[in-house]
């Protein structure tokens, strides 16, 4: 009977979305690749990442194909004791966690290191959409805001507490997609927009002095392009002013805007078709921190070494993944799989705009890895946990009350 039950459950998979499943697999071993060839030109510790990652991709696999073939709706029966180990590693990290690059984000456990906060997004996500989904809540005088608020706070929090502002954001889109989803009204959005933005300046002086440094450095470049868009408007004297004043006081406040530039540069040498695998320079000579080359610039990387033409695919294989996402999220059998699957693709979303951004100083350096192609083992294994979670939904689309398996 187990036997039969097993053959089942493979049987699912052969109504996997393959589409999806080929760009995934052409992330993971673009990401292989790059990852391989920085490691071998740094040397020291950094030649064995691409083994390590290689290890987590199969890890990660396990976790995709056992997300994909559970019913999601069973998933959802139980996300509660998902959703509290995921709050409860949280708390654990912010009281006994390892602190790295002034963030107390990692947990080691048996020699493990862990990041618990990329485990509380796929937690968080499959709870919320769990919950704001339930029969009980129809007719009923409670937002789908405040019921998704609900969930993602204790969470939301202990990430804050961290600090780390990059995980924090990627919380947000995903519960205001979900809350609009279940039919939030327009009131409730500009009431919570106000919200937020009053929340700014607060939320802006309790970051750390480098995080504060982060903004600043990417608010400069629109800075100077307003100015730069004003002069023809005013005099001369004025606009020479208006730019000396603005160099001056950027100056004075000693702005580290090496990553920042040096990402840029690297993405503007590379052209339009590169200087060629494994012959880029600014990681190599130190330029762009060779720590951070294969993790959160890995796109820099990418873009030096294969130009506009690699860069653009890369960007293109995220983009169909996050729309086979949003396709299964309109062939998804119950509210439940939709919230699910467009949840999913928010979050991936989420990470591509903001990494990509960083790269050309489009958005403040906040940390947040590249799904799929960055080196990471808790960020792997959490990006593969949601797309297997939207296969799941994705295998179940032509079932509307059907008997789980």
């Amino acid at each position: 009977m187990m036997n039969d039950n097993f053959k089942s459950k493979l049987s699912r998979l052969r109504h996997l979305d393959w589409l999806a499943v080929i760009f995934q697999v052409l992330l993971l071993a673009i990401g292989l690749v790059f990852i391989y060839g920085t490691g071998s030109r740094l040397g020291g510790t950094f030649t064995g990442k691409w083994l390590k990652q290689l290890i987590w991709i199969v890890g990660g696999i396990a976790i995709y194909l056992m997300c994909a073939t559970v019913d999601y709706r069973k998933l959802g029966d139980r996300s509660w004791i998902i959703y509290t180990l995921g709050v409860l590693l949280l708390i654990w990290v912010d009281v006994a966690g390892t602190r790295t690059n002034g963030a107390q984000s990692w947990l080691n456990i048996g020699g493990i290191t862990i990041q618990p906060s990329e485990f509380a997004k796929p937690a968080s996500l499959l709870f919320m959409a769990w919950a704001v989904t339930r029969p009980g809540w129809r007719g009923s005088y409670v937002p789908p805001l405040a019921i998704a608020a609900m969930v993602i706070f204790p969470p939301l929090i202990l990430v804050l507490l961290q600090p780390d502002m990059g995980t924090t954001l990627v919380f947000v889109p995903f519960t205001l997609v979900i809350a609009f989803i279940k039919g939030l009204r327009w009131k409730w959005i500009i009431v919570t927009t106000i919200l937020c933005l009053l929340f700014i300046p607060v939320l802006f002086g309790q970051l750390k002095e480098h995080q504060k440094t982060r903004i600043k450095v990417f608010l400069d470049a629109p800075a100077s392009y307003a100015i730069a868009a004003a002069a023809p408007f005013v005099s001369k004297e004025r606009a020479e002013s208006w730019q000396q004043a603005h160099k001056r006081v950027f100056k004075e406040q000693k702005f580290d805007t090496w990553n920042a530039d040096q990402s840029l540069l690297a993405v503007g040498s590379g052209g339009l078709t590169g200087k060629g695998f494994m012959r880029g320079t600014q990681y190599l000579l130190g330029y762009l921190p060779r720590p951070v080359a294969p993790t959160d610039f890995i796109f820099s990387v990418i873009a030096e070494e294969t130009g506009f033409v690699g860069a653009a695919l890369v960007t293109v294989l995220l983009v169909c993944v996050i729309l086979c996402s949003c396709r299964t999220a309109v062939l998804a059998p119950d509210e439940f799989g939709t919230c699910l699957a467009l949840g999913s693709a928010t979050i991936l979303a989420t990470h591509t705009l903001i990494n990509v951004g960083m790269t050309v100083q489009a958005a403040p350096i906040i940390g947040i890895p590249l799904p799929f192609v960055s080196y990471g083992g808790s960020f792997m294994f959490s990006t593969m946990a949601l797309a297997g979670l939207c296969q799941s939904v994705h295998i179940r689309r032509s079932e509307k009350d059907l008997d789980t398996v």
